[in-house]
């Protein structure tokens, strides 16, 4: 049922994830004349990869999650707990790579960190993550409420 719009919101944050997957710069900054970047894979120091920081597993994790509340459209208490369990983890994600931009966890780290697109990127998912599961909320309610008229 496509039709439903938390699927649109939720098929939103796949596309925003996806394209967090292709290697968007999450963060940049300039040490020892070189620029450094920050991406879900790792950090890089110029071209060359410095530190591996597999956040890209919690990407996918949540990518995997949100394909599966999708398709459990049928039983939305399922779905419910499916999103919400999504939305507490992607909550988590995001403050913590939030707190390592703000706290300077990072190799080689000057004063200034300018964030880019991908983090951008990541917190606009967020409140549509929540749209998504407010949608199935009213659902399960108006499902409900209708089973107790009956």
């Amino acid at each position: 049922m496509i039709q439903r719009i938390q699927h649109l919101y939720l098929t939103f944050v796949i596309i925003n994830l996806c394209v967090l997957l292709s290697g968007v710069h999450l963060a940049s900054y300039e040490a020892k004349n070189l620029m450094h970047q920050c991406t879900v894979y790792g950090f890089l120091e110029g071209k060359n990869m410095v530190h591996n920081f597999p956040l890209y597993i919690i990407v996918l994790v949540l990518i995997a999650f949100l394909i599966f509340s999708i398709s459990q459209f049928k039983k939305l208490k399922l779905q419910l707990k499916i999103v919400q369990m999504t939305f507490v983890l992607y909550l988590l994600f995001t403050l913590g790579v939030t707190a390592l931009f703000l706290f300077k966890l990072m190799p080689n780290v000057p004063e200034t960190v300018s964030l880019e697109l991908g983090y951008y990127l990541l917190v606009l998912g967020l409140p549509f993550t929540y749209l998504g599961m407010r949608g199935i909320k009213r659902d399960k309610n108006l499902l409900d409420s209708l089973n107790r008229l009956r």
